[in-house]
């Protein structure tokens, strides 16, 4: 499929959706693009995830594509006004297509691109994709779903330029079946997905609250003092707190009410944790989570 596509996009490479993407150096050779704390919408048209580039001196490290071609494409001219790098390794944190779906842009120039095995079993290629449905298809025109060439089903290190780079598996299903995150030993810098998220609610639709937890509790271990999630826009050493508080909390409550004899229905209704409806998407997330949670934790 890959070498029938890539054509394709050449030829229809010009002339993209241009994405305003703003980068931000986050720690000495990491820039990143933050995208809004909102689901894809015609709007931000998928510019809604964070993705990042690591400066190995020789070239870059692309950490998740992205929700679309034109938004890797955007991105990667801004990163070459910056500093004119080749790409050598594009790597994806996990199947949800809004961080990979940019692989196309990067194929096309004959980039690696790394994910974990758990893109045979889940990554979703079916058209229309989900970003497709919500996005304009002026912003979706040129994205085709291509998935990682290069599969990794343990933890493994990269050498690249000046840079170490740790790929870490969870060993539990969290946010998704196999979460993996990227740290730079040298800069103590931990690049964690969608296990972690600021200034909007997480979404459990798929995860397991167990399980996720268990892996902010392993990250601490990696003692990193810039840590970027998948969304949002914190990136300081307390940046897994807001999502572990978030966790723990409801993990808490759905206990006391299975010991209570509360069902499901009330349940949902009411574990509201006030503290945490200023965030961006609770309406939106919250008691579906809850209610994800309740069917997990009921067969504790």
């Amino acid at each position: 499929m890959r070498r029938i596509l890539l054509p394709l996009l050449i030829a229809a490479s010009a002339g993209a959706y241009e994405f305003d993407l703003k980068p931000k150096n986050v720690a000495p050779g990491i820039t990143c693009f933050f995208g809004e704390p909102e689901v894809m919408n015609t709007t931000n048209n998928g510019n809604m995830v964070n993705t990042c580039y690591i400066d190995t001196k020789e070239s870059y490290v692309v950490i998740d594509s992205g929700s679309s071609y034109a938004y890797a494409e955007s991105g990667y001219k801004a990163m070459q006004r910056i500093k004119p790098l080749p790409v050598a390794w594009v790597i994806n944190t996990h199947v949800h297509d809004d961080h990979w779906l940019g692989n196309g842009f990067f194929a096309q120039k004959g980039v690696k691109v790394l994910g974990s095995d758990d893109f045979v079993h889940n990554a979703t290629i079916d058209s229309p994709t989900r970003i497709q449905t919500h996005i304009s298809p002026e912003a979706y025109a040129l994205t085709v779903p291509i998935l990682p060439d290069t599969l990794i089903h343990s933890d493994q290190t990269l050498r690249v330029g000046d840079q170490e780079i740790e790929l870490h598996l969870m060993k539990k299903k969290a946010h998704s079946e196999k979460d993996m995150v990227i740290f730079l030993p040298k800069l103590k810098t931990l690049f964690a997905g969608d296990l972690v998220f600021n200034d909007r609610i997480p979404s459990l639709n798929g995860g397991n609250i167990n399980g996720w937890i268990d892996a902010l509790d392993a990250l601490r271990e990696l003692n990193a003092t810039t840590i970027i999630g998948g969304h949002g826009y914190r990136t300081d050493a307390n940046t897994t707190e807001m999502t572990y508080s978030y966790l723990t909390r409801m993990r808490s409550e759905i206990r006391k009410a299975l010991e209570d004899g509360v069902g499901i229905d009330d349940a949902v209704q009411k574990i509201t944790m006030e503290e945490f409806k200023s965030l961006r998407m609770y309406e939106t997330l919250h008691r579906a989570n809850v209610e994800a949670s309740y069917r997990l934790l009921e067969w504790e």
